[in-house]
């Protein structure tokens, strides 16, 4: 298997890669310079073996596709997945205001003009940890497995603006959105929204920022008809968050993490 002869066309980089064939290859063409491995392979050929990231192969699998050692290929992806994070994180960015106004789609201006950022909170299984510590900090009884939980911020247009680090799945959706440096970028004025697990109206308030999320009709035996209207529109708009965490999804990677990872908790 070879980059130059199997990613032919879109459909083919989608499949191995997640991203167009255009993206792959300016990828190669801006991860150039940082190829100072002696790798016996193509650039191309070392960063489409980390198709395990898309396809989540074992490393077996990458070893006979390329046609390699399991080791080697093993070695390729560790040591390009760090450099590929570390050199497009800042592809994730937030957006200034008047971007996101600017770009703010209709579903949102009629009713909901000034938010800023939908947020919502990801589970990504991992192994149970050996580690008895890492193994209660990493437990989401939402789940009932052990889980890396991360918190995921996108504009009204559906932009991904914010990734957190991963918390253990014990963590709740408020400690996550104190402790991940989310808080930082919001500006008075700004609205947020989430889901009504979310109660974090205590730390909006003193930065002046408004949060939308459903009603709570768990304890009113009739909800208002203003509560349903309200809970109609969030549930419509809401649906662009959860898109964009299907994006990510689909690296099938992120549906699971191996046990290496775990000792981070």
């Amino acid at each position: 298997m070879s980059a130059n002869s199997n990613i032919v066309t879109d459909s083919d980089s989608l499949l191995y890669t997640g991203i167009t064939k255009q993206v792959f290859f300016t990828l190669v063409e801006v991860m150039t310079e940082f190829n100072t491995f002696s790798f016996q392979m193509e650039l191309s050929d070392q960063l489409s073996s980390s198709s395990g990231l898309k396809l989540h192969l074992i490393f077996d699998d990458l070893s006979r596709r390329f046609g390699i050692s399991t080791s080697l290929a093993c070695k390729i992806f560790y040591t390009w997945i760090p450099i590929l994070a570390e050199k497009l994180k800042g592809l994730v960015a937030w957006l200034p205001r008047e971007t996101i106004r600017a770009c703010c789609p209709e579903s949102f201006q009629e009713n909901y003009p000034k938010t800023t950022c939908i947020i919502d909170c990801a589970e990504t299984f991992i192994q149970r940890p050996t580690n008895l510590k890492s193994r209660c900090e990493t437990f989401s009884n939402y789940k009932s497995h052990n889980t890396a939980k991360y918190l995921v911020g996108i504009s009204p247009h559906g932009q991904i603006m914010f990734i957190s680090k991963a918390f253990g799945g014990r963590a709740s959706d408020k400690f996550i959105v104190e402790k991940s440096g989310f808080l930082n970028y919001l500006l008075p004025g700004d609205e947020i929204m989430a889901d009504r697990g979310f109660t974090i109206d205590d730390l909006l308030f003193p930065l002046r920022v408004k949060l939308n999320i459903p009603a709570f009709t768990k304890c009113k035996p009739q909800p208002s008809a203003s509560d349903v209207t309200s809970t109609r529109r969030i549930a419509r708009v809401r649906i662009h968050v959860e898109r964009a965490i299907r994006r990510l999804k689909v690296f099938k990677m992120l549906s699971s993490i191996e046990t290496v990872l775990h000792e981070t908790f």
